[in-house]
């Protein structure tokens, strides 16, 4: 497939103050993502004067399709609905720009959807630290593969989380929750992935250290959300993703960040064994991304082990299969087994749920790599809940700027999203953003993972 618009300029104008302002814009539509919003169906024929349209057919294909559509989901249920619309429907719109995020930027999916998948454009969190590189080529050596999206915020989420237990010298989560920021924002001398090792001998000899990270400055706010991001845009092209631009932005911690909880390190004496849970999706819809980024948490653990220090990490890695019941399960026998901080969950429904039902009312500590639906920022959690990745209050925005730049030019945009509070929470955000900045919304139709098919869904928003 040939794109309408040759890609330039990525984000064009857009900038740090442009995207702060669409993601503080409102998610008044409050419909759920039901139908056509009230939108005239197909805005006045899509503004494309006649050029594209119908493809000379019959007059009526592709006429009332939307200029793009966003698609929310993940690998397992991507794989049956990129096929299903390359086969059924690529050939009506042939101009048709798709707009993903992180979830389904697996670069397995060309390959398993036998499509080159050219018009698929998309962001996710970047790995943009000041650690990054040495990250990447740590990663490299240790699995022989590159780091994938998430692995970087799974690593920094296990180098925070090391440290903390380190600085509470004991693996008790309220301990461990009071030196989050004590590790992690400003106000010791500063270590990264580089010389993790050598940050927790500092905290082990009872000094504050700063960690900045390999996927940020992973700076947290009072809500145990990071202050800054950036977000890289990705392409499909000839079977490969490549990275086009990032872009970065976010805000300096406030002085009520700086005033959360952050008690002193205890100081070790001896020897003393973090124990330190990973909860990923080894299997499920999220099964292809989850591996990867339960390696990236372990390779910090890995890397302090080979240290020779007087502090160890004991980890243990429980499946969530994509599930929420599962990932409660495997909570729990996490916190069973003693472990008062757990890096996970990664899917944002599951996230919530555990949250919700283990680690609050347990007291353990969970920092999410990955799970990025607003909803997280807003949980009664008592302070036990962080997360390395941005939430989608950001993401949103920045999906919808890119549709509607100069890169797609998109002046109308369906959606097509994953029925949990990942991809619901995130529609609402991109449908927001998308009208905010003038562009109009037809079709939000949502669906369920593992469906047989998804024909129908793909009829729906575009019009068919």
């Amino acid at each position: 497939m040939t794109r309408r618009i040759q890609r330039r300029d990525v984000l064009k104008g857009a900038g740090v103050a442009g995207i702060a302002a669409l993601a503080g814009c409102s998610t008044e539509s409050g419909d759920g993502g039901d139908g056509s919003d009230g939108s005239d169906g197909s805005d006045g024929s899509d503004g494309s004067d006649g050029s594209d349209g119908s493809d000379g057919s019959d007059g009526s294909d592709g006429s009332d399709a939307p200029d793009a559509v966003m698609v929310v989901g993940f690998p397992e249920s991507g794989i049956q609905l990129f096929r299903d619309f390359y086969s059924e429907f690529a050939d009506d719109v042939p101009d048709l720009d798709i707009v993903v995020p992180d979830g389904l930027i697996d670069s397995d999916l060309p390959g398993e959807v036998d499509n080159d998948m050219n018009n698929v454009i998309g962001t996710a969190p970047s790995a943009g630290g000041p650690g990054a590189e040495f990250f990447a080529g740590l990663y490299e050596e240790e699995y022989d593969t590159a780091p994938g999206v998430f692995t970087a915020q799974a690593y920094d989420a296990m180098a925070v989380e090391i440290l903390a237990a380190t600085a509470a010298a004991e693996n008790d989560g309220e301990a461990i929750r009071d030196r989050i920021r004590t590790v992690a924002n400003p106000g010791g001398d500063e270590f990264g992935p580089e010389n993790l090792p050598e940050a927790v001998e500092t905290v082990a000899g009872g000094d504050p250290v700063h960690y900045v990270g390999a996927s940020s400055s992973v700076n947290f706010d009072v809500n145990g959300d990071i202050a800054t991001a950036a977000y890289d845009v990705q392409d499909f092209q000839d079977g490969e993703i490549t990275t086009l631009d990032t872009l970065e932005f976010g805000n300096d911690l406030s002085d009520e960040d700086l005033d959360a909880t952050a008690a002193d390190p205890v100081g070790i004496d001896g020897e003393f064994e973090a124990q330190i849970g990973v909860l990923m999706p080894e299997t499920g819809d999220l099964g292809s991304l989850g591996g990867p980024i339960r390696d990236g948490a372990l390779l910090a653990a890995t890397q302090v082990n080979d240290a020779g220090l007087n502090v160890t990490v004991n980890t243990r890695v429980e499946d969530t299969q994509t599930d929420p019941q599962a990932g409660i399960s495997g909570a729990n026998a996490l916190v069973d087994a003693g472990y008062g901080a757990v890096v996970g969950p990664a899917a944002s429904n599951v996230n919530l749920q555990v949250a919700d039902q283990v680690f609050i009312p347990n007291g353990v500590v969970g920092i999410s790599p990955s799970s990025t639906s607003p909803d997280v920022t807003d949980l009664d959690d008592n302070g036990y809940v962080f997360r390395t990745a941005p939430s989608d209050l950001l993401q949103g925005p920045a999906m919808a700027e890119l549709a509607r730049g100069d890169t797609v030019g998109a002046e109308s945009s369906g959606t097509l999203y994953l029925n949990d509070a990942y991809g619901q929470s995130l529609e609402e955000q991109y449908v927001a953003a998308f009208e905010e900045n003038g562009g109009t919304i037809d079709e939000r139709v949502s669906f369920e993972p593992a469906q047989a098919t998804y024909t129908s869904q793909w009829s729906s928003v575009l019009n068919q």
